[in-house]
């Protein structure tokens, strides 16, 4: 190359250069502004906490007074240390293995930057006690942060550093400090130093948790946060879900029992059993937010031989496996049927619990409806069902009138005792008004004495019986229309069932199986039936967290580098 083509390149690479050293002075500057800021930070995120450093008269760690301790040398003892300048220590340490864990330090080998170079890396925003614990884990395998207040700064370094594996052993040993006490601070701390992995821990902590944390922590929350920590929830695979909703015996099941939710093969495995001690029940069921909710009562002594029918409800939590009480309807409810709408559910019909006989002739369902708020765990009332000068026909097999609930509406059918005509009724959550739906099932030539479920969504799907077998029929909200009538094989359905992706799941205890049909075609399956008679179940969907989810640092070493 000519000379003169060598000074210019040589002009181009100093000037590179020297724009490369101004930014990286701008930069240290805007860090230590950005450094004080933090400090101001945690003086008000954590009023009660002083910032990460030794306390005021006590004596230093043997590594802040002995300079010999803040060296760190990898495999090659004779090596080039860099100098890293931290607040307000500094360490000398072996480049090599930072680079192996650190993408930060990795990018520094490699970029032959001036602080590479020269040997000194200026990292003054980091606190010498989170970059001392960090250099221990990472020569030595030692991990001995215990406390928030010990956590969190580190936590900062090694998010600015891209230290992915000393940030999961952070992880492991946050999990247990996690409460209502501090996990929203700890969510705010998560956003201020852009820390995408601590902000997902917190809320996999207030997901797992959402109802539980409902009084102090979440139902404070913006909407738009409990759509995503509810969205959540739903991380795992789906499972069907059996339950005894009904005893009248002795000998009542208190198990519930999943399987993975077909085509998945899987048998059927006890998740959990009910949460109380009583031969006899009566529920009915409802999922939402991923928790299963029971409402009903069980029957308890009184007295030496008296019993009494106790009104309970219940909520079960499969991401952790606990039981919590809850506020039980006003009314009295037996074989009420439940729908779900915009975080909420609605209790609708049913008959007084008082006893487990069976009804007779002067048995009314309940016109009366209510409102359940999982976030205040209160119940409430609403528009009654338009049912004035008529019963509907009662029906010891199915919750009565049979709900479901679409596009924020929810849709009751039932049989008039008087005339036997099948009505079809429409709420609006949002008018909190009633109308019925015209025609009326009775009037679309179908001949269905017996009604088993109501369900779907566009169209709705209703599955019933006469003399000569089953039948299935649906009908269309947006036109008002009812469909062609299709057989089903002739046997019985009871309890509630559960309709997903065009499948009708309903346990037949003349079958002795899970009865799996086809809404929209001909075909109907069996699945092997839990490991229990079929009574009066009820069936729906759950997750429950996944096997591989590491959450609680199983087969890892306390302190110990994996």
């Amino acid at each position: 190359m000519p000379p003169r083509g060598l000074r210019a390149a040589s002009g181009k690479r100093l000037s590179g250069a020297a724009a490369w050293l101004a930014w990286a002075r701008l930069t240290m500057h805007v860090l230590a502004h950005l450094s004080r800021a933090l400090r101001q930070l945690w003086a008000l995120l954590f009023p009660s906490q002083k910032w990460p450093g030794r306390a005021s008269g006590s004596l230093p760690e043997p590594w802040e007074s002995c300079p010999e301790q803040r060296v760190y040398r990898g495999g090659d003892p004779e090596g080039k240390l860099l100098m890293v300048h931290t607040w307000p220590y500094s360490f000398q340490v072996d480049l090599a293995p930072l680079a192996e864990e650190s993408a930060y330090f990795q990018a520094l080998s490699r970029s032959g930057m001036q602080e590479a170079a020269e040997g000194h890396l200026r990292l003054d925003h980091v606190p010498s006690g989170a970059f001392h614990a960090i250099l221990q884990w990472v020569f030595g395998g030692r991990f001995g942060l215990q406390t928030e207040e010990d956590l969190l700064p580190a936590v900062q370094a090694a998010s600015y550093l891209v230290l992915p594996g000393f940030l999961d052993r952070c992880w492991v040993a946050l999990r247990p400090l996690l409460g209502p006490q501090n996990c929203l601070s700890l969510l705010h701390f998560a956003e201020a130093v852009g820390c995408p992995e601590l902000q997902a821990e917190v809320c996999g902590y207030l997901s797992a948790n959402l109802l539980e944390l409902a009084a102090p922590v979440t139902r404070h929350l913006a909407p738009q946060l409990r759509e995503k920590l509810a969205r959540l929830r739903l991380q795992g695979p789906p499972q069907l879900c059996v339950l005894q909703k009904e005893s009248l015996t002795t000998a009542g099941q208190r198990g519930l029992y999943c399987r993975p939710l077909p085509p998945e093969e899987g048998g059927w495995h006890c998740a959990t059993h009910l949460p109380f001690q009583a031969e006899k029940w009566s529920f009915s069921t409802a999922q939402l937010l991923n928790y299963l909710f029971i409402m009903g009562g069980y029957r308890e002594k009184r007295g030496a031989r008296g019993f009494i029918f106790r009104m309970a409800a219940f909520r079960y939590n499969p991401l952790t496996g606990v039981w919590h009480p809850t506020a039980a309807p006003q009314k009295r409810r037996r074989h009420f049927g439940t729908a779900v709408v915009a975080h909420h559910i609605y209790a609708i019909g049913g008959w007084y619990l008082g006893s487990l006989l069976a009804p007779d002739s002067s048995t009314c369902l309940y016109a009366a409806v209510e409102r359940y708020d999982p976030w205040a765990d209160r119940w409430a009332f609403v528009s009654s069902l338009p049912t004035g000068g008529f019963s509907f026909a009662i029906s010891l097999s199915h919750d009565l009138p049979l709900c479901t609930a679409h596009a924020r509406a929810i849709y009751t059918l039932g049989t008039v005792q008087r005339t036997g005509e099948k009505l079809l009724l429409r709420y609006d959550v949002g008018t909190d008004s009633w109308q019925e739906l015209l025609p009326t099932l009775t009037q679309a030539d179908a001949d269905l004495p017996g009604l088993y479920f109501l369900g779907g969504t566009e169209p709705l799907f209703v599955v019933g019986s006469n003399s000569r077998g089953n039948v299935v029929t649906s009908f269309s909200v947006a036109s008002c229309q009812w469909g062609p009538v299709r057989a089903l094989p002739k046997c019985g359905l009871a309890g509630q069932g559960l309709a997903v992706e065009g499948l009708l799941y309903m346990a037949s205890p003349d079958l002795g199986a899970i009865l799996v049909v086809d809404l929209a075609g001909p075909d109907c399956t069996l699945l092997p039936p839990p490991p229990f008679p079929l009574c009066y179940e009820s069936l729906f969907l759950l997750h429950f967290p996944l096997e591989a989810d590491s959450r609680g640092g199983a087969g890892e070493q306390e302190g110990e580098k994996p």
